[in-house]
């Protein structure tokens, strides 16, 4: 099964250990891209440095009106394509220097809608190794939900004791957090 790209929409939040936010929207790559990994991609979808930011502390209002714009920023910049020195994104955000020293700590999100998955968020955390996270848990939304669904299933990921997460005691020693 494919999605059907006509009707799909996802960004990526990150939140740092003091539970600020930055969001990236997705960008459609143009040509053959090498990522920090050494893996080429074609014409696929990513982050486009493009960060919005909030800082902690924030309402679910708050966070739903980011996600909204974030998502309503879906195509519009450039993807991030300058992996030379395997600078990702994440190290141009936090002005770190390695991805596994910027990413340290870190909640990864990945939410948006497709044809397959539906309306979603999902966890995932850094591994100490690569350029990668772990899918770790993910929150399947009614198909009527709203930003502020979006933003509630973000704040209690953020607030959760993850060692409830059966796939989180698993890996936990895999991951850098």
């Amino acid at each position: 099964m494919k999605v059907n790209y006509e009707d799909f929409r996802t960004i990526i939040i990150l939140v740092d250990q003091q539970k600020n936010i930055v969001i990236f929207p997705m960008s459609k790559t143009d040509y053959p891209i090498e990522l920090a990994d050494g893996t080429m991609i074609e014409y696929s979808y990513l982050p486009a440095y493009y960060p919005i930011e909030l800082s902690y502390p924030y309402t679910a209002t708050e966070l739903a009106d980011k996600i909204e714009y974030g998502i309503n920023q879906w195509n519009v910049h450039k993807c991030y394509d300058n992996f030379s020195g395997k600078n990702t994104f994440e190290e141009k955000y936090y002005n770190i220097k390695g991805f596994k020293n910027a990413v340290k700590g870190h909640l990864y999100f990945r939410l948006g809608w497709d044809d397959i998955q539906k309306k979603y968020v999902t966890l995932m955390f850094p591994w100490k190794r690569g350029y990668s996270y772990d899918y770790a848990d993910k929150k399947t939304l009614p198909d009527d939900a709203d930003w502020i669904d979006y933003a509630n299933a973000v704040i209690d990921y953020i607030n959760m004791d993850f060692m409830t997460l059966e796939h989180f005691r698993r890996c936990k020693s895999e991951y850098n957090i």
